[in-house]
């Protein structure tokens, strides 16, 4: 009978652990189909249309709708509506579709008047945003049409964020996590027709306005994609009267704050973009290319460890469950950390041959490789704190704590936004990312001290810290030493020897070590 006793919590535990590995498995697996073809569809836009002042006012324009995009719904609402719909689970699982329907009632509604919001007022959001374009001619002017002509997935992407978090709250990760990939398709499908002949009546400009209304029109694709799981979860689009059913009020109100933090790449990225409008052109494509880069770890693992959490995370809070509570965050940030260091590291070592690999081809330029290998590296040493950041500010919500890190993100912006200007002056696009890196961190270190505090989770006791770091640190200096040794090679024989060299020395070091945790990332099988 003791026996018994003593081996439920461990079991417990023990499937606590599968369940985490399997949706973190499988939200990985899903991630990587998107950024490969995520990085396929950038290869051919700089291909096509260079690192210059044409493709700088596309991603000026995109970045001004990820913030709104972010803003009223992708990261904000993964993070305050399912801790919600847990407690609404909690009480009667009957009221969760009308739940649903309350929130899917607002979010549609005011996705859509600030989407016609941003269609009218794009000159002046861009003139915010993007303030160094007016010296240039034409410049301003092109980066509003495309915002406008971007504005529309603003609302479809918005409910198939919502459409997410109702489908990770029933822990189905795959799906939701593919979905994104609609965008990436439509692109290239679109730019794969210009290499072969279709729309030659158009010019430049007329062309990267029609890669935009495609990449607005891809999240109709991904709305419809989501839907017919979510009908099988037992949720409708049926649009209610917020008047008389004020269930998704606590949703707007909680939303407010954790959109401000959950949108705070994006608004690193904004600042960034609104500095480097003051330098010489292919500064904004530069941190364009080098944030994609670092959001393949960043999404793969650290923001599929804080969706994969979340509902646990939630539930455990629900159920008054400290214990478990710790152990799901001990997990996510584990397996954050893991993968975070070492792709710092690694990608620090070998940013140069990574951007010739991916983005030299046809008017691309080697000297906008060097520009965007230099903001890859500034970028790249804070990729662990951004993970700590997600899980953390993941753990805060599952609480119901939301002050705490819109406090520590106010923060860590107005640092972000006072080193930009003198990093900026001495190392250009680099300095700027340098100065995301370094207000990350200090980020990163609050939120660790908070949920310390809340949680009772010890970083420096609880974490394999310094095991990981040895391991890192070999691997990325094998990483540069591969680089060194076949320096007469071509960036992808580089890129293809010092990349999968690096994770295997990685890897068989964390089993040298001892590092227990490296079976989240293994599935046990090493």
């Amino acid at each position: 009978m003791g026996e018994n006793a003593n081996s439920a919590p461990a079991n417990a535990t023990e499937g606590a652990s599968r369940a985490f590995t399997r949706g973190l498995t499988g939200m990985a697996g899903a991630g990587l189909i998107t950024k490969v073809l995520g990085y396929a569809r950038d290869a051919l836009m700089v291909a096509f249309f260079g690192g210059g002042a044409l493709a700088d006012a596309y991603y000026a324009a995109f970045r001004l709708v990820n913030i709104f995009r972010r803003t009223v719904g992708e990261g904000a609402l993964n993070a305050v509506f399912i801790p919600l719909l847990e407690k609404e689970k909690a009480r009667t699982g009957d009221k969760a579709p009308a739940f649903f329907s309350s929130a899917w009632t607002v979010i549609f509604w005011l996705s859509a008047l600030v989407g016609l919001g941003g269609v009218i007022f794009r000159r002046e959001l861009v003139t915010l945003a993007a303030w160094g374009f007016k010296g240039t001619p034409g410049q301003l002017e092109l980066t509003a049409l495309l915002m406008a002509a971007l504005m529309p997935h603003l609302l479809f992407v918005n409910a198939s964020a919502l459409f997410t978090a109702a489908l990770n709250a029933a822990r189905r990760f795959f799906l939701p996590a593919l979905a994104p990939a609609a965008f990436s398709l439509s692109v290239i499908a679109v730019l794969l027709a210009f290499r072969s002949g279709f729309f030659s009546c158009l010019d430049e400009r007329g062309k990267i306005i029609l890669v935009a209304a495609a990449a607005s029109a891809s999240g109709l694709l991904q709305v419809l994609a989501l839907l017919p799981a979510l009908k099988r979860e037992g949720y409708g689009l049926a649009f209610t009267n917020p008047l008389k059913n004020l269930s998704a009020a606590p949703v707007l109100l909680a939303a407010a704050p954790a959109a401000f933090t959950l949108a705070q790449d994006q608004l690193s990225m904004l600042i960034s973009t609104a500095y480097a409008s003051f330098l010489p052109a292919g500064a904004i494509t530069a941190i364009y290319n080098s944030a994609r880069l670092v959001q393949f770890p960043v999404s793969l693992f650290a923001a599929a460890a804080a969706a994969v959490s979340l509902p646990e995370l939630s539930a455990r809070t629900a159920a008054g469950d400290g214990e478990g509570f710790r152990h799901q965050l001990k997990l996510a940030l584990s397996a954050s950390w893991l993968i975070m260091l070492p792709a710092a590291l690694g990608i620090a070592a070998t940013a140069l041959p990574v951007c010739r690999a991916l983005f030299e081809h046809g008017r691309f330029l080697p000297e906008y490789s060097v520009l965007t290998a230099q903001a890859l590296t500034g970028l790249a040493l804070g990729l662990p704190a951004y993970g700590f950041n997600k899980v953390s500010a993941s753990a805060l919500y599952a609480m119901g704590r939301q002050k705490e890190p819109m406090l520590i993100i106010s923060c860590q912006l107005t640092l972000n936004a006072a080193l930009c200007l003198p990093l900026s002056r001495e190392l250009g696009a680099g300095g700027l990312m340098l100065a995301t890196s370094l207000s990350s961190w200090a980020a990163a270190s609050a939120f660790l001290l908070t949920l310390k505090r809340r949680s009772g989770l010890n970083p420096l006791s609880d974490l394999p810290l310094a095991r990981p770091l040895v391991a890192a640190c070999t691997a990325a200096g094998a990483a540069a030493g591969i680089r060194l040794l076949m320096a007469g090679a071509g960036p992808l024989a580089v890129t293809a020897a010092a990349v999968p060299g690096a994770v295997v020395i990685y890897f068989i070091l964390l089993r040298v070590l001892r590092v227990e945790e490296r079976r989240l990332l293994t599935g046990g099988k090493f």
